[in-house]
């Protein structure tokens, strides 16, 4: 049997995201996105299709890592959107997650203006990076600290139109219409993961507890009371805190970026991404 094009096209996309590690999908389908208001145009909700029969129902940590992957600026791997963890959602019918999306704050330490000899376009606070491409401007973290921050010259919409544009996740064609006025039509389901906090049904009382293990049509629960339960996916209504290791992603992302861009020590990398929370 020949193999389709678009197969051969997800197959190297595979392969490809695959060096990379990770839990990786490809998949993925843009099928619409939203700008959120308020936001400056730096964060939107993204729509995205994938294939059931052939690669099961995506995780979070699928859903955050194929994105981090996919959205990288080709040259440098820096990360150019990060997923908000507890956003992701899951419309099952339609064979779709939502989530949120915003672009990464990517800084660097006051010191790297003499380490690497950074030109000054404005004396004292906006310097012109390495690659001459990148301008880095003098700004202050929630610690006071000093740094210096890249100057994002893509707004989000611009950013997610020009990934749907290169066709890196699948080839569209054949998948339909899908938008995110007609799935917010229906009621979607969290996508959780283990370590995760949830608030849930259990003998008749509504109660907040943190996911142990996953089972099919439900997890396994164990309650601040210390009681243990396995809960159908009916009986957990809503996300109440993302684990932690949901969090670390995003961290992690941009700690692998900083290691193989500038050689930051680990201490150095914990205060940079510090703002993730």
């Amino acid at each position: 049997m020949q193999t389709s094009i678009a197969e051969r096209l997800a197959s190297r996309l595979g392969q490809k995201l695959a060096k990379r590690g990770g839990t990786l999908r490809s998949d993925f389908v843009i099928a619409d996105y939203r700008v959120l208001p308020g936001s400056d145009n730096k964060s939107a909700k993204v729509l995205i299709q994938y294939d059931e029969e052939a690669f099961g129902a995506p995780s979070k940590e699928e859903v955050i890592s194929t994105l981090n992957n996919l959205y990288r600026d080709a040259r440098s791997e820096r990360p150019r959107v990060m997923v908000e963890p507890a956003s992701v959602e899951v419309y099952q019918k339609f064979q779709a997650v939502a989530c949120q999306v915003s672009i990464p704050v990517i800084r660097r330490p006051f010191s790297d203006i003499e380490r690497f000899r950074l030109k000054a376009i404005v004396a004292g606070t906006v310097y012109l990076g390495e690659d001459v491409s990148d301008t880095w401007t003098v700004a202050k973290g929630d610690d006071n600290s000093i740094y210096i921050e890249r100057v994002e010259r893509d707004d989000i919409e611009k950013i997610l139109r020009e990934r749907s544009k290169a066709h890196s996740f699948r080839v569209h064609a054949g998948r339909g219409s899908l938008t995110l006025a007609r799935v917010e039509a229906s009621v979607p389901a969290s996508l959780y993961s283990v370590g995760d906090h949830v608030q849930a049904s259990h003998g008749g009382k509504l109660k907040v507890g943190e996911i142990l293990g996953m089972a099919e049509g439900g997890a396994h629960v164990r309650f601040r009371d210390g009681t243990q339960a396995l809960l159908s996916s009916a009986a957990i209504h809503k996300l109440v805190e993302a684990a932690d290791a949901a969090k670390k992603w995003n961290k992690e992302a941009l700690k692998e970026y900083y290691r193989k861009a500038y050689g930051y020590e680990e201490a150095e990398l914990d205060k940079l991404v510090s703002y993730l929370g």
